[in-house]
């Protein structure tokens, strides 16, 4: 995406103060325009969540408003972000980056969160007219390029469809999500790790009422995942029940039945290839301690890896065919 225009906008909530820039950043210049391309890339390598807002949203009305200049926008979206966080308990103080942005001829508007860190520092004082090199805590740090960012949302303003990421805060003694639930007051998809836990959920309830081995259904859970994302783009709930549940018809029934009562969505919209990577191993820990990383390819083929059910009830696991071994440390 490229960033057309950029405004900064200081939500000091400790204090209760908003300090609203008069000027956009200058966005050619190199410390402002790698940070700034630095929240955007972070921001899309998030686990997103996808919505779609009304025209008449307060922010989308604000956004399309010609009459506006962005400096003027940037501060009403701030002041939308400052009148809902203040009402919070314990929310962090931190940085509004405003963003008019583009992609491919389409046009969107950015704003993300970016909370301090409090970070050492230097400080040159004096004392008693003498110069004293001083230690001090400085608690409005930026965090580094290299940090995820964990409060954003980036909206089309053609479509009007959105994707974000949020945290929970605590609003009248209940931890809220502050984006979807306070300020854009609407319901969104759930993203592809929220997927998995009510996909995991539901395997592991039917896999223990059938008596199945927990721990092979969910490895066969994310070989599903992962083929799915790979061939078709999306999380198929039908392979999943088929991989799992082979030959139980009665699981597979109430398996599909349970996800259906859920808000799981096939679709995976963002970062196919992240995800792609992610489920393309399993992560085993065994209870003697031992950890193992197996490709989902491997764990299938018994020529290269069996797991065998001793008639003591414990689990003996064989790797087979292994021309050498290298030691990672």
């Amino acid at each position: 995406m490229e960033i057309n225009s950029a405004v900064l906008q200081i939500l000091d909530l400790e204090s209760g103060s908003l300090f609203c820039s008069q000027k956009e950043l200058d966005i050619k210049a190199y410390p402002v325009k790698t940070y700034l391309e630095s929240v955007v890339k972070k921001f899309h390598q998030g686990d997103l969540k996808e919505g779609h807002l009304s025209a008449d949203d307060s922010i989308i009305q604000t956004a399309l408003n010609g009459d506006l200049s962005f400096v003027e926008k940037s501060e009403k979206f701030a002041t939308i972000f400052f009148n809902c966080l203040s009402q919070g308990h314990e929310v962090p103080s931190g940085d509004l980056f405003c963003m008019e942005l583009e992609d491919r001829g389409d046009s969107y508007l950015g704003l993300f969160k970016i909370n301090y860190k409090p970070a050492y520092t230097h400080f040159v004082d004096y004392e008693e007219d003498q110069l004293l090199n001083n230690l001090i805590i400085n608690k409005t740090i930026l965090p580094a390029t290299s940090q995820k960012v964990s409060e954003g949302l980036v909206i089309n303003l053609s479509t009007f469809e959105f994707k974000l990421v949020e945290k929970k805060y605590m609003f009248d003694d209940k931890k809220t999500n502050y984006l979807t639930d306070l300020i854009l007051k609407t319901a969104v998809k759930p993203t592809v790790q929220e997927n998995i836990k009510i996909v995991k959920k539901a395997v592991k309830e039917v896999a223990d009422k059938y008596n199945e081995e927990t721990f092979t259904s969910l490895a066969n859970v994310q070989q599903a995942v992962h083929e799915s994302i790979e061939s078709e783009g999306r999380i198929s709930n039908q392979k999943i029940a088929e991989v799992v549940f082979e030959h139980n018809h009665s699981a597979k029934s109430d398996y599909l039945e349970k996800v259906e009562q859920s808000r799981f969505v096939e679709d995976v919209p963002v970062n196919v290839p992240k995800y792609e990577k992610k489920y393309s191993k399993q992560k085993l820990k065994l209870t003697n301690g031992i950890e193992m990383f197996i490709p989902v390819e491997v764990y299938q083929d018994k020529d290269l890896i069996e797991f065998i059910n001793n008639p003591d009830g414990t689990i003996s696991v064989m790797i087979k065919n292994v021309d050498d071994i290298i030691n990672r440390f």
